[in-house]
């Protein structure tokens, strides 16, 4: 019953290839809401010449 059972899942099998632990994913980097970057335009935007 017990090799049947590892025959089943492949425990046996020496084509059983071992996976390599998955890459840790990279940071994610800052983002900007569409609110933060209202407020950097209008503190960067030149001033406004009134005719």
């Amino acid at each position: 019953m017990e090799q049947e059972i590892k025959n089943a899942i492949g425990l046996d099998n020496p084509e059983l290839v071992i996976e390599s632990k998955p890459k840790p994913e990279p940071e994610p980097k800052p983002t900007v809401t569409i609110y933060e970057f209202g407020a950097l335009l209008s503190k960067n935007e030149p001033p406004k010449n009134h005719q």
